[in-house]
């Protein structure tokens, strides 16, 4: 039974709401009525009757039909709304129509209100089936938009035109386009360099044929490998499409990881095969061709028992047993090649099951008979080595840069009375056993090596582990790779105790003969001194003591004669005045060569009679500076020694220099007797020899004190001699 038809009958009146009801009532129309007389009953009523349709009055007090229809409206109620009305104007029943009323009928023509309502009604089943099916739609698009989103490919949909209408996320992302920018856009004119190329044949070709295509080219527009799906429709195109560069990518690496294994494979020099469980090859690379001496043919039946050493073939089932037990095998095998030859192999093969009960077994082998060689020729020279570092108590080391590891050799150990096995070799351990006053030396020089990075050398003295101090010498160098950053740190420690003992017991004799010969020589020169300055003195005595009274006596008798014989006086006059300047002469001969006394005058002094003898006679003044001068630091052979120096140089002034003043300055401080002559004449060229007689008559007397000379000359700057004499410790 249908349900009934629930009015809403919206009247201030009562008769005229019993109209209503009689004339739908006697169209049999199967209703049930609901009466309100104002808006709050009418808003109730909505509430709670939920009507199917509303019959409204136009005017009811403080209420109208606007109003109604403007809450029924505002709540979305899709509820057929007619006005029942007395009198309206055109323009109102229009206006009200126009805001969403179904119908109005006038009450005095309430025959067509049945008709009115099921044609509202109608309507409003139309309307809700278009509703329905709007939302359907929108449900529709909204779940295909978000599985359009879901989906990890890019999505474009393009029309018939070629414009976009619609471009997921992901598709954006991938085309490089701010979101939502590419909808309505004509694809070839957002990518134009893609026209003419394989993709844009591609569309073309499936709308066309109304065919999917597959495609996989590289995109010139965003230097990519793109992946697309294409299905076509009549409407236009659904475009699918994923970046697979770094697909593509590991494709191609993997295509060539391929190629060069399997160029590995052929061109490494390591035998590579495959056999069965009985011995017999099956598959071989050219290295064990090579390796084994001959040519591998499937054809051929080739066994490895074949190819072992004649002594070893019974090890074959040894060798399978084990392998069935294990799974892997590894060691040596002895063998005999096609070529005759013996040989000793390193292999490691493992058994890999094919089926249910057959099985292969696969490994490599590699030809070590060089190698074995070559280290046993290694172990002999390291045996050599470490005899030669033991006998010349030289070591080597090493640090590894890259991984801070530090390696001694055995003689390193034995030098420092060290057992390999109980320490870690370190640099730190290495300056421990440094003596203490080298120590920081040592590190230094360290320390600058690595911060320049260039190699370098030091003696030092280190301290065993027994307590006993020896002598070392070490010198590294550094390895760089290519780049130019160092690697490792190379260098060797030496035990130099004996040599440097060596080297002070020969320093020491060499010192002792030197000293012998120095006194030898002093001795020689003290005594050619000695016997020079005894002649010297006994010369200047007899001219004193016997040439001088002669010529004295000569003056005298010739005084006599001058008085007495008139003529003769102008001669004798002549022959006084020679004489008189021989005994001056004389005399001074005889002072310089008569040995100064020392006890009755002093150095200074002495000195003093020198210079106003020989140079103020000369016209040269002389200035004598005596401040720092204490004389009982002299012996009396130093100071005839610096008298004789005095002597000859103001000689070499008056004969060479041309002066006009001379100085001389006379000290002992800090231990150093000092005499320094300077005058201010005609000076000499740097460099000229300056070697002569009385310089070395110089240098002699005071190599017997230890003494210096040193001159300071230059042309037109004067000369100075200046001379040191250490004090007797």
């Amino acid at each position: 039974m249908p349900p009934l038809l629930k009015i809403l009958l919206l009247e201030d009146s009562l008769e005229e709401a019993e109209l209503i009801q009689r004339v739908l009532l006697k169209q049999k129309m199967k209703c049930e009525f609901h009466l309100a007389t104002d808006k709050e009953l009418f808003l109730e009523a909505l509430d709670k009757f939920s009507p199917d349709v509303i019959l409204s009055d136009n005017s009811l007090p403080q209420f109208d039909a606007t109003e109604a229809l403007k809450i029924t409206r505002n709540r979305s109620l899709h509820i057929p709304f007619i006005l029942v009305t007395g009198t309206v104007s055109e323009e109102f029943a229009a206006n009200i129509i126009k805001d969403g009323a179904d119908d109005f009928i006038l009450k005095d023509r309430m025959a067509r209100l049945p008709s009115a309502i099921n044609a509202a009604l109608l309507k409003q089943e139309s309307e809700k089936e278009k509703l329905t099916a709007l939302q359907n739609l929108m449900r529709s698009e909204e779940k295909y938009r978000q599985l359009v989103e879901r989906v990890s490919d890019g999505f474009i949909a393009l029309d018939t035109k070629w414009n976009i209408v619609y471009a997921n996320k992901i598709a954006e992302e991938i085309l490089g386009r701010p979101a939502g920018s590419l909808t309505g856009k004509n694809i070839w004119a957002e990518f134009p360099e893609s026209i003419n190329r394989p993709l844009y044949e591609a569309y073309y070709r499936a709308m066309r044929m109304q065919k999917n295509i597959y495609l996989r080219e590289y995109s010139v527009s965003f230097n990519r490998w793109m992946e697309t799906s294409i299905f076509p429709s009549p409407s236009g195109l659904s475009v699918y499409f994923r970046d697979i560069t770094d697909q593509k990518k590991a494709e191609e690496e993997i295509l060539k990881s391929e190629e060069q294994y399997r160029d590995l494979i052929e061109n490494i020099t390591d035998l590579i095969c495959t056999h069965d469980l009985d011995g017999r090859i099956l598959s071989v690379n050219r290295a064990a061709e090579r390796l084994m001496g001959r040519k591998f043919n499937p054809q051929e039946s080739l066994n490895i028992k074949d190819i072992l050493a004649p002594d070893k073939k019974d090890l074959f089932g040894r060798y399978i047993t084990e392998l069935k037990k294990k799974g892997r095998v590894q060691g040596l095998m002895k063998v005999k090649t096609f070529t005759g030859q013996i040989h000793i192999w390193e292999y490691n093969n493992s058994l890999k099951k094919t089926g249910a009960k057959t099985a292969i077994v696969r490994g490599y082998a590699r030809d070590i008979t060089e190698s074995r060689k070559a280290e046993e020729k290694l172990r002999q020279s390291e045996a050599r080595l470490n005899e030669a570092q033991a006998i010349a108590h030289i070591s080597n080391w090493e640090i590894d840069l890259t991984q801070n590891s530090h390696t001694w050799s055995d003689e390193f150990y034995r030098i420092y009375g060290l057992d390999k096995n109980e320490i870690q070799p370190s640099a730190e351990l290495f300056l421990s056993f440094m003596y203490p006053e080298d120590a920081e030396f040592a590190q230094k020089k360290m320390q600058e090596a690595f911060d320049r990075l260039k190699g370098s050398s030091f003696n030092f003295r280190f301290i065993r582990k027994d307590g006993i101090t020896r002598y070392g010498y070490t010198e590294w160098r550094f390895q760089f790779d290519k780049k130019g950053k160092p690697l490792r740190l190379y260098g060797i420690v030496q035990d130099i105790t004996e040599r440097k003992e060596a080297e002070e017991e020969r320093k020491k004799l060499q010192f002792e003969l030197l000293e012998q010969q120095r006194n030898e020589q002093l001795k020689i020169t003290t005594t050619a001194l000695e016997s020079q300055e005894k002649e010297r003195n006994e010369i200047g005595r007899e001219l004193h003591d016997n040439v001088n009274q002669i010529l004295v006596g000569t003056k005298l008798m010739l005084s006599i004669v001058k008085n007495k014989s008139a003529e003769a006086t102008e001669i004798l006059n002549a022959s006084i005045s020679n004489l008189q300047h021989a005994i001056q002469e004389n005399r001074k001969l005889a002072h310089e060569l008569v040995t100064p006394d020392f006890e009755t005058m002093n150095l200074v002094d002495q000195i003093t009679n020198l210079t106003d003898l020989m140079l103020k006679k000369s016209g040269i003044d002389v200035f004598i500076d005596t401040r720092h001068f204490t004389e009982d630091l002299l012996d009396s052979q130093q100071k005839l020694a610096v008298y004789r120096i005095a002597q000859e140089q103001c000689t070499n002034i008056i004969k060479y220099a041309k002066a006009g003043l001379t100085n001389i300055f006379l000290s002992t401080t800090d231990g150093l007797f000092k005499m320094i002559i300077s005058d201010d004449g005609k000076g000499m060229e740097t460099g000229k020899k300056t070697d002569g007689i009385g310089l070395k008559n110089i240098k002699g007397r005071l190599s017997i004190f230890n003494g210096t000379a040193n001159i300071n000359t230059a042309p037109d700057k004067g000369f100075t001699l200046e001379i040191t004499i250490p004090f007797k410790k």
